[in-house]
């Protein structure tokens, strides 16, 4: 199997339930962060009931909105909510004088505060609170028609502002006491998860005598994965422990480390079976060794790692020396990353509160008005329809307004499905446990089985979370009808109408009004990497110092981290888009999902060829060798920046022209023995064919 093979996992293309399968299976931090949302939403119940504070429904679902799977951004989200909902609500209030009794006024209005919002989302440096203010306020507008005068209506609001505010108070607390999520600990719960992997496939080669020719889904899932979301947790530590943010740059280096080593570990376990000689099981026994060693000290703030002293036997099975140079690299991180780096980090440069093209780049003003365009439309058809059941197709045109149409659409699908899942399970309880409910106390027990449930949905990836979100909030609004047992049955059915009509209307305002199509952004973002990696095969250069070109390969592979992860949802996005509207392109999203698995396990090869072992290796190598290599990955280069131009103006692309340097660099290489970058440059030539 070639090494596009195992870094593509295409998650449309199985069986909706083995892909539902997929996400409701446990992974680190799900249960807890389950457990939480749990104990705050019964709390809530129990606190709002007792006191009497009115929209429970919104209350219980904030809980559900705010928890996050660490407390920092839990805190963060808290905070940015608290804030934006108390500066809406005396915006609002400050705008009923003029707005009240005139309609002529408020569509303006709320026109105007919608794409404020969805502007700021997009522009802010602190995107969500611009669009929780413009968003909360413009919602705000909408109710005034059904209040009978301003008393009531102001009393209504500042009610709503107390049931939003104090159960966010009560989630951000219960988050830092229960079982908080530290950051450091999910980054290094991460780490151990990759080193597990690698452990286990170690383990199964000493077991069988033998590599390769397994099917491990959940490895494959791994290996598919970027750093993006180790990353993340990392700046979240960081603003908890100084002493973190001081060894960033190297724990930068062992997360990438730690991607290599799954992709390596991969490499292993789906090639074909072949036994091992008894040189190559030692190998595997002390690399082994090595690993479980590792595992021991990442955790430590200040890992303590000996250099070694004598360089290790290399294995003759390529696949298991690779896995040997990510485990180094891994350790070379660590012990890096205990030295002096007192002066490592520059300080903080001053921030501009606007990101830098906010006000030149014309899709931020696109994207608000067509975010506008839609919720205004939809405020008019319930308007006009005198049915404000419906209201939920203004709130949908916000929430699931995403920077394409494919994303737009797919987050749709969660909402309406989540939706339609927890409006059935808050009628089967309407049906079956409310008329035998006596007390406070049977309703705090159904609350807390619904909520595990729901909870443990939320709680999973980004691909099904927010439909777990909806599906409490339909179940909620179900549920919590008053102070007393309810038994309307109309609540879920205007809700999944009025986000059919919001759906709807998104889609074909994001389908023909500038449109932004899923297949274009992972066009252009698969043209970058490919201009990113043909930058970093270029390093290193003859007569050029290794460390002179450190920083560009470091900037270079953060840049690719990023990349690599929002390809992958980006084609999936792509085939979302495709589903509901077909499109007669060259490059449909199955070629570029196919691309998309070339270009991994290129990047995957020229990271590590900048590996320390193979750049040891490189500066062993002669001159004369050095020079042929550098022809080679010059000519790889050259292609991949003609193939990026081919992607994005969607031409035939040519076949690479690299047979002459390739036979000139055979015939510089043919009594190179003890180094291991022939057969890397190699493998980046063949797949750089294969990308054809």
């Amino acid at each position: 199997m070639n090494a596009a093979a195992i870094v593509r996992l295409p998650h449309f293309r199985s069986p909706w339930l083995a892909w539902l399968r997929r996400e409701l299976i446990p992974f680190p931090g799900r249960m807890p962060m389950t457990i939480r949302l749990v104990v705050t939403v019964s709390l809530i119940t129990i606190i709002s009931m007792a006191l009497q504070i009115p929209q429970l429904a919104f209350s219980a679902f904030f809980a559900f909105f705010v928890t996050k799977e660490n407390r920092v951004l839990t805190m963060v989200t808290g905070t940015v909510m608290i804030a934006g909902t108390t500066t809406a609500t005396i915006l609002t209030l400050s705008l009923y004088t003029y707005t009240f009794d005139y309609p002529e006024l408020r569509v303006p209005v709320m026109a105007g505060l919608i794409f404020t919002g969805m502007f700021l989302s997009r522009t802010f440096v602190i995107g969500p609170l611009g669009f929780v203010i413009g968003f909360f306020s413009a919602l705000l507008q909408t109710v005034t028609e059904a209040s009978p005068d301003t008393d009531t209506l102001i009393r209504s609001q500042l009610w709503l502002w107390a049931a939003i505010v104090y159960p966010i108070a009560l989630t951000v607390v219960i988050n830092q006491i229960l079982l908080p999520a530290h950051p450091w600990e999910a980054l290094v719960d991460s780490l151990k998860l990759r080193l597990n992997a690698a452990s286990a496939a170690l383990e199964r080669v000493l077991r069988s005598g033998s590599a390769g020719g397994q099917s491990n889904q959940s490895l494959l899932d791994l290996a598919t994965r970027g750093c993006t979301v180790m990353l993340g947790l990392l700046n979240f530590a960081e603003k908890q422990d100084e002493h973190i943010k001081r060894r960033h740059p190297f724990l930068v280096e062992t997360i990438s480390a730690a991607g290599h080593l799954v992709s390596s570990t991969a490499s292993l376990e789906f090639r074909e079976p072949q036994p091992l000689t008894q040189e190559d099981l030692v190998c595997a026994k002390n690399l082994l060794s090595d690993i479980e060693h590792l595992k021991a000290v990442v955790a430590e703030r200040s890992p303590v790692v000996l250099p070694r002293e004598a360089p290790i036997k290399q294995a003759e099975l390529p696949q298991l020396r690779e896995l040997q140079f990510a485990a180094e690299s891994f350790r070379d991180s660590l012990i890096r990353g205990a030295s002096d780096y007192s002066s490592t980090n520059a300080p903080d440069a001053k921030k501009s509160l606007f990101r830098a093209d906010s006000f030149t780049n014309p899709s931020h003003v696109r994207f608000a008005l067509k975010v506008t365009l839609g919720a205004i439309i939809c405020y008019l058809v319930y308007s006009g329809l005198a049915w404000p059941g419906i209201n939920t197709a203004f709130v949908t045109c916000c929430f699931v307004a995403l920077g394409n149409t494919g994303a737009t659409i797919y987050k749709s699908w969660l909402r309406f499905f989540g939706c339609l899942f927890g409006g059935v399970l808050g009628y089967l309880v309407i049906f079956f446990c409310v008329p035998h409910m006596e007390s406070i106390t049977s309703l705090v027990l159904l609350t807390a089985a619904v909520s595990m449930l729901l909870g443990w949905i939320a709680a999973g990836s980004e691909r099904i979370a927010y439909a777990g979100l909806q599906a409490a909030f339909a179940f909620y609004l179900c549920l919590f009808q008053g102070f007393e047992p309810g038994t309307n049955l109309t609540i879920a059915r205007d809700r999944l109408a009025g986000i059919f009509l919001g759906t709807v209307v998104s889609a074909l305002v994001f389908r023909y009004v500038w449109p932004e199509h899923a297949v274009d952004d992972l066009r252009a973002t698969l043209s970058r990497v490919l201009r990113n990696v043909s930058k970093l095969v270029l390093i290193p250069k003859p007569a050029v110092p290794v460390e002179a070109d450190g920083k560009q390969a470091s900037s270079l592979h953060g840049s690719l981290a990023t990349d690599l992860d929002n390809i992958l949802l980006f084609s999936e996005q792509a085939t979302v888009e495709s589903i509901m509207f077909r499109n007669s392109e060259e490059f449909s999203p199955a070629v570029l999902e196919n691309l998309t698995a070339h270009i991994q396990a290129l990047t995957l090869i020229s990271t590590a060829l900048l590996r320390r072992t193979k750049l040891e290796e490189w500066q062993r190598l002669d001159p004369a060798v050095q020079a042929a290599e550098f022809a080679v990955r010059r000519a790889v280069a050259a292609y991949l920046d003609a193939l990026a131009g081919t992607i994005e103006t969607q031409r035939r692309p040519m076949t690479p022209e690299l047979g002459a340097v390739l036979a000139e660099w055979n015939r510089a290489t043919w009594n190179v023995t003890g180094n291991d970058r022939p057969r890397l440059v190699n493998r980046l030539v063949n797949q750089t064919q294969r990308l054809v």
